[in-house]
């Protein structure tokens, strides 16, 4: 199983975003597909996923973990699924058909849907990526912070973030910006976002979901 990492708080952003990376990169490719697909089938064991009507995804880059079985998933059983794509420094969720056709390269070589509907919900699922996760829900990113600026804007998204095991950690920095996700979920577990640090609504729906 995953060992979750203590991360030192001397440690820079950019070193700790290296460190991960390289363990993630360090994965066969075939490694990488077989823990995607225990991912996927996590995901999609869980009642926020066969309740969601509206899921939004991401389209992996690198090793990151493969949700794009799960987005097929999603649309064979009728659920709208929608991918990201950047603009400026914002960042649109906008619905797709297929993940087999429809989508063009964008900025930092991530593919993005080449059109479809803007989805703007208050409250989708919306399964995140990220470089690394905490137990506690604390995210590191990319370095951009689209994705915190996003939530920023629709705070009532049920967040998921999605990740292999060895991209556990213990003591993310965190700054004033860092949205948190509402559960973690690698193919080993599903960690949510503790009690404690819930509150209004989110707790109420995490309770109803089996916490």
């Amino acid at each position: 199983m995953g060992t979750k990492r203590q991360i030192s708080s001397q440690i820079p952003k950019a070193q700790i975003r290296k460190r991960f990376q390289e363990m993630r990169n360090a994965l066969l490719p075939e490694e990488a597909s077989e823990r995607s697909v225990r991912v996927c089938r996590r995901i999609e064991s869980l009642p926020l996923f066969q309740e969601a009507e509206t899921i939004y995804f991401y389209y992996p880059i690198g090793n990151e973990t493969d949700l794009l079985p799960l987005a097929r998933r999603a649309l064979k059983l009728g659920k709208k699924a929608a991918f990201p794509k950047t603009d400026g420094q914002e960042m649109e969720f906008f619905q797709v058909a297929s993940v087999e056709e429809g989508f063009q390269e964008g900025r930092f070589h991530v593919m993005e849907p080449a059109g479809g509907l803007l989805l703007q919900e208050q409250e989708p699922l919306v399964l995140t990526p990220g470089i690394a996760f905490g137990k506690d829900g604390s995210r590191m990113g990319y370095g951009g912070g689209y994705y915190d600026r996003y939530f920023a804007r629709f705070p009532r998204c049920l967040k998921v973030g999605a990740c292999y095991g060895i991209q556990l950690a213990q003591g993310l920095p965190v700054g004033e910006h860092d949205v948190p996700m509402d559960a973690v979920v690698t193919e080993e577990r599903v960690l949510w976002k503790e009690v404690a640090l819930c509150c209004g609504l989110d707790a109420i729906y995490l309770r109803q979901k089996g916490i």
